[in-house]
């Protein structure tokens, strides 16, 4: 299956009070040009689709627009929330979407098989995706009096670690022979960043390390850092932000990723 790898959209934002909508209005006419010369099977959009929690009407219409627009040429497509979106406002139209094949995953569900996707359908899949959004302190473990900071993000690495692994354990459970890839919204350890993150709340302040991601999936889409880098292995990538969201990345070579995957072959990129 083709796939299609974008991330941190950031729908709203303002560049030291410059509004960049124009911006993001040129990117989704490429993106969708682009869809309709690739024909790919899926779009992921791995988190920070907005650049608020409580976006405006215009950047609102805008991602619908977009929804509309992208749907038209039958690609499926797969959302996830960031760390800058409300999991409440992503979710409020899911079961709408979900009959134009529009997967969101605002925020963490409480079952594994919630933000497990068969692609094209569950009768005859061809690819499971684990749409994994920003996971939360909150969703990841419970406060606990008189902990350590180290404490704290010990557990929260243990959290990500292990909802990674539920997902990877059920996809392997239910689709055995299916390939499997997952999303994530996270800061890996090691990773470069950008001015444009410095304010971000990071999860996981010390960094996720990439080896605590399960074997079992081919391919992991990141969102969360801006800057086009992978995260420890050729298969684990960051998309980074389509277009700059600071001076700092004035000079890197923005991108999106196009992925093939089949049962027999490690993913071509």
């Amino acid at each position: 299956m083709k796939i299609i790898h974008t991330a941190d959209w950031h729908i709203g934002k303002r560049l030291h009070g410059i509004d960049l909508s124009e911006d993001h209005r040129l990117f989704f006419d490429f993106l969708i040009h682009l869809i309709h010369i690739e024909k790919p099977d899926v779009l992921i959009v791995a988190g920070d689709v907005f650049d608020l929690a409580n976006p405006t009407t215009e950047s609102r219409q805008l991602y619908y627009n977009t929804l509309v627009r992208l749907r038209q040429s039958k690609c499926q497509l797969i959302v996830t929330g960031g760390n800058h979106d409300s999991p409440n406002m992503l979710n409020a139209p899911k079961e709408l979407l979900k009959t134009m094949d529009i997967h969101v995953s605002g925020g963490l569900a409480q079952d594994v098989s919630e933000y497990i996707v068969p692609l094209p359908n569950g009768q005859n899949p061809k690819l499971i995706v684990a749409a994994l959004p920003f996971l939360r302190d909150t969703e990841l473990r419970k406060q606990v009096k008189g902990e350590s900071h180290e404490d704290r993000e010990t557990a929260i690495r243990e959290g990500i670690k292990s909802v990674f692994r539920s997902s990877a354990d059920y996809a392997k459970e239910h689709y055995p022979g299916i390939p499997a890839i997952a999303t994530g919204h996270l800061f890996a350890h090691g990773v470069s960043t950008s001015d444009s993150e410095r304010e971000i709340q990071i999860g996981n302040l010390a960094g996720f390390d990439a080896g605590g991601f399960p074997e079992y999936f081919q391919y992991i889409a990141l969102g969360h850092i801006h800057k086009p880098q992978n995260a420890g292995a050729p298969h684990i990538l960051y998309s980074g932000s389509p277009i700059p969201l600071s001076f700092s990345e004035r000079e890197d070579s923005k991108r999106i990723l196009k992925i093939e995957i089949d049962s027999d072959t490690d993913p071509r990129i």
